[in-house]
């Protein structure tokens, strides 16, 4: 489910809120942060570049930090609605992690996703804002990730104690170098839609083949440090 928009909560009373201002503020940000990383990302600049009053800007986000979190989970929570489910067999858990997967690496791979990262490379940031975008980003994908794998086991009435470590071992899987490839701007392997899925496809067979409930459950080696 995409976060509501800070205009829904601060509407004067009485008065509609108006939602386009609220588009206008979100897409000026997300043009900040994609060209020059969260250091870009300024309370000034956004008003600015939106054309709203910084007045406007504080009575949706009272704070640069709310706004940076809403553009985040912005981008985030579409590819993690995707994990929203509990495959009850392995043909729907390879369904599901076909989905997202494909999708995680068609964002990662858009050129303006391409130059977030160059940006964050190249320009000093914040490591409070680092930390707050892993958080919100990478890290929740892997919990979200880790989560369906429980769900997915606790269907069949078994558990899959090293799903936190599982998780992160299939995105890695599925990313290959080409977090690498974008930071030394080389060209990219996947960035082509049929040869990402079949990437996607066998990455999700390997993964399956080797990481599952019973096995893991059963074996006190494969559990979580």
């Amino acid at each position: 489910m995409t976060p509501p928009t800070a205009g829904a909560r601060s509407g004067a009373p009485g008065r509609p809120p108006d939602t386009r201002k609220d588009e206008q503020i979100l897409a000026a940000g997300r043009a900040l942060l994609l060209t020059g990383g969260p250091a870009a990302l300024t309370m000034e600049a956004v008003a600015r570049s939106s054309g709203v009053s910084k007045a406007t800007l504080y009575r949706r986000w009272p704070h640069r930090d709310a706004l940076l979190e809403a553009l985040v989970l912005r981008e985030a929570q579409p590819l993690l609605d995707a994990l929203d489910a509990a495959p009850a067999d392995a043909a729907a858990l390879a369904e599901v992690l076909e989905r997202f997967l494909d999708s995680m690496l068609a964002f990662v791979t858009e050129p303006a996703y391409q130059a977030y990262l160059q940006a964050i490379a190249a320009l000093p940031q914040p490591q409070a804002d680092l930390q707050r975008i892993w958080r919100l980003g990478p890290q929740q994908a892997i919990d979200a990730v880790a989560a369906l794998l429980r769900r997915h086991a606790a269907a069949q009435g078994r558990a899959w104690p090293a799903a936190e470590r599982d998780a992160e071992m299939l995105l890695g899987m599925a990313m290959g170098l080409e977090l690498a490839r974008i930071l030394y701007r080389q060209p990219l392997r996947l960035a082509d839609e049929g040869r990402r899925r079949r990437h996607v496809r066998g990455v999700v067979r390997r993964f399956l083949s080797g990481a599952a409930p019973g096995a893991a459950g059963d074996d006190p080696g494969r559990a979580e440090p």
